[in-house]
């Protein structure tokens, strides 16, 4: 079986920049994944909070998603089940993998920012910044070094 190679799309944006665009897609699918989880660890008083922000990880997601179809590119599909890096048993330990999760999202975000045009870094930086604000929200600390195992 002979395969046909994919056709080259022009896209405008560097090959690193869009493997961090993967990258961030691959994240937010993961994000998304995770709070649906662990929201029904979350006491319905905290709910609100907790699925809003489910819902701007997908927001997210989709948009960054778009960008890469509006290049002609696939995004990354994602996982039925993704490993979960700490047992969630109540409400304090759904914090501290929502607080997890969103330290990876901001090492990805800052490694985008990196290396994307200046003129569309703000957006980039945003995420990372609003990233840092939920943790302290999930009342946990940030890490000095954003998107490192701690």
């Amino acid at each position: 079986m002979t395969t046909t190679p994919s056709p080259t799309v022009e896209t405008g944006l560097s090959e690193e920049v869009i493997n961090k665009i993967n990258m961030a897609v691959e994240g937010e699918n993961a994000a998304v994944w995770a709070f649906g989880y662990l929201l029904s660890f979350i006491p319905d008083e905290n709910k609100d909070y907790a699925f809003s922000v489910f819902n701007l990880h997908r927001d997210n997601r989709d948009r960054l998603r778009l960008i890469l179809r509006d290049l002609g590119l696939t995004p990354p599909r994602p996982k039925e089940v993704y490993e979960v890096p700490i047992v969630v048993k109540d409400m304090v330990t759904a914090y501290e993998l929502a607080s997890f999760v969103e330290n990876r999202l901001i090492g990805i975000y800052i490694q985008l920012y990196a290396i994307e045009n200046k003129s569309v870094r703000s957006e980039t930086l945003q995420y990372a910044l609003d990233g840092a604000i939920r943790i302290l929200e999930f009342k946990q600390t940030p890490i000095a070094l954003p998107g490192s195992i701690s």
